[in-house]
């Protein structure tokens, strides 16, 4: 069985139009695999700035904190040495008057 010029071409044509189908639907479905991941990135860099907008406001939030506390702090805290200062002062003075009450009690003045 001897094949003519005529089949030879059309087998071929037909091999050639199955390949090109083939490349065509894959060449498809790369497409689509390539839309969905860039679809994927883009709702991932969505996600990302939602949170970094989020993180942005708590950050703001927590420095208004932080102002606030300083602000404050000068007002409620004493630091060691000046309550040892302050405690010596007092302390001192304590013991002047003791030491006066002493004197008082010693020359018998009332």
């Amino acid at each position: 069985m001897t094949l003519q010029l005529w089949q030879v071409i059309t087998l071929l044509l037909t091999i050639l139009g199955g390949f090109w189908a083939l490349a065509k639907i894959l060449a498809g479905q790369v497409g689509r695999n390539i839309d969905e991941k860039f679809k994927a990135v883009s709702e991932s860099q969505k996600t990302t700035v939602n949170t970094l907008e989020e993180q942005r406001a708590k950050l703001v939030d927590l420095e208004k904190d932080l102002l606030k506390l300083m602000g404050t702090l000068p007002l409620e805290y004493v630091r060691r040495e000046d309550f040892i200062r302050n405690q010596t002062t007092i302390e001192a003075k304590l013991d002047g008057v003791a030491h006066s009450l002493q004197q008082m009690a010693l020359k018998g003045k009332p």
